[in-house]
C-alpha cells in the first residue's frame, strides 16, 4: 500500500472517530438529570377492595407451598365516586403524574378518563400492564391484548408503558426465557411505534436465584426496545441486594424507571417519609451521576402489618414531600 494511501485512510478513521466522539458528547450533554416523580394509584385499588386488599411478600416457591389466593374482590374497576375520590386525593397530595393499572383505565370510556384527568390537573405517565409470555399460545394472547390496550389508551399520550411478564414458579427453562424475551421485544416495538418507552417491571419472582430471570431480560432483549423498571423493594423482599442491579441497568443505559416503597424489617411503612432499609439518598446520588430522566414511582402501599395513623391523602402528601427532598425535583414537573 502506498504510504500516502495509508495516511489518508488513517486520517479518515481519525476524523470518523472524532466525529462519533463529538456526537456522543453532544448527546450526553443534551441529557440531563430530570426524574419524573409519579404517584402510583394501586393505593386506591387497595382501599376500594372488599375487604381492603393488602400486599404481601411471597415465600420462595421452591422452598414453600404457594400461599392461598387473596379473597378480596373489586378495587380495579372504579365507580364515578371512586374516580373522583382518588383523583381528588392525588391533587391534594401535590402530584401531577400518575401510574394506573391498565384494567382501571380501559374499564371507563377514554373521553371520560381524559375529562377527569383534566379536571384535577393530572396526567397518566404510564399504565402498568402484565401477562405471561410463555408458552407460545399464552404469549400470542398476551401480546394481542397488550396491543389492544396500547391502542385504546393512545389518547393519554403517555411517554412510558410498564409491563410485567414475570411469574414466580422457579427458574425458567431456556426455551421459556427465549419466548419471554422475544415477546418483550415485540411489545417494546409496539410501544415505540406509538411513541412510548417500554419498561419491564419486577415483583419478587425474577429477582430470586441471583436475579437470573431479570438479568436474562437485560442481556437478551433489544436495548432499543426494552428498558428495565426496577422495583427495589420487591427485589429486597426476594433476598437480593437491589443496588448491584440498579448499577448494572444504569451503567448499560437500560434503566427506564424505578419503583420504590420504604419499609423497616420488610414491613412497608404507611408512607414514604423517613427513609427505611433501602438508602434512597444513595439511589438518588447514582441517578444524578447517570443523568437519569425516567420515572421514579412513589408506591405507598400497605401490608396487614403496616401501622396506619393518617388518612390516605395525608400519607400521599407526605410521601410526595419526601420524594421531592430526596430526588431534588418537583412532583409538578
Amino acid at each position: 500500500m502506498n504510504p500516502l494511501d495509508l495516511h489518508v485512510t488513517t486520517t479518515r478513521r481519525q476524523l470518523l472517530s472524532s466525529g462519533l466522539a463529538l456526537a456522543g458528547s453532544a448527546a450526553g450533554a443534551q441529557k440531563r438529570y430530570a426524574p419524573r416523580i409519579v404517584c402510583n394509584m394501586y393505593y386506591w385499588v387497595q382501599l376500594f377492595s372488599t375487604p381492603l386488599r393488602y400486599i404481601s411478600s411471597r415465600p420462595d416457591p421452591l422452598k414453600f407451598p404457594p400461599p392461598p389466593p387473596q379473597t378480596s374482590t373489586g378495587g380495579t374497576v372504579w365507580t364515578d365516586e371512586q374516580w373522583n375520590t382518588a383523583l381528588s386525593d392525588v391533587q391534594y397530595a401535590g402530584y401531577r403524574r400518575t401510574e394506573f393499572l391498565s384494567g382501571t383505565v380501559i374499564a371507563k370510556p377514554m373521553d371520560q378518563v381524559l375529562a377527569l384527568l383534566n379536571q384535577y390537573g393530572l396526567v397518566v405517565n404510564h399504565l402498568w400492564h402484565s401477562g405471561p409470555l410463555y408458552p407460545a399460545q399464552a404469549a400470542a394472547n398476551t401480546i394481542a391484548h397488550t396491543v389492544e390496550v396500547l391502542d385504546r389508551t393512545r389518547p393519554l399520550k403517555s411517554p412510558d408503558f410498564f409491563f410485567d411478564p414475570f411469574g414466580d414458579r422457579g427458574p425458567l427453562s431456556d426455551a421459556e426465557a427465549r419466548l419471554q424475551n422475544r415477546g418483550l421485544d415485540r411489545i417494546g416495538r409496539e410501544a415505540r411505534d406509538r411513541g412510548m418507552k417500554l419498561c419491564v417491571h419486577n415483583h419478587e419472582g425474577p429477582m430470586r436465584y441471583g436475579a437470573k430471570e431479570w438479568r436474562g431480560v437485560l442481556d437478551h432483549t433489544d436495548p432499543a426496545l426494552v428498558t428495565m423498571y426496577l422495583d427495589l423493594d420487591w427485589t429486597l423482599h426476594a433476598g437480593t441486594d437491589p443496588f448491584p442491579l440498579l448499577y448494572l441497568a444504569g451503567d448499560k443505559g437500560r434503566l427506564g424507571a424505578i419503583h420504590m416503597r420504604t419499609q423497616h424489617k420488610l414491613i412497608t411503612d404507611q408512607t414514604m417519609e423517613d427513609g427505611g432499609d433501602i438508602d434512597f439518598h444513595k439511589v438518588a446520588e447514582y441517578l444524578r451521576k447517570i443523568r437519569f430522566d425516567g420515572a421514579v414511582v412513589e408506591e405507598t402501599e400497605w401490608m396487614k402489618e403496616t401501622r396506619v395513623t393518617r388518612s390516605p391523602r395525608e400519607n400521599k402528601r407526605l410521601a410526595r414531600i419526601w420524594c421531592e427532598k430526596v430526588f431534588g425535583v418537583s412532583a409538578k414537573a
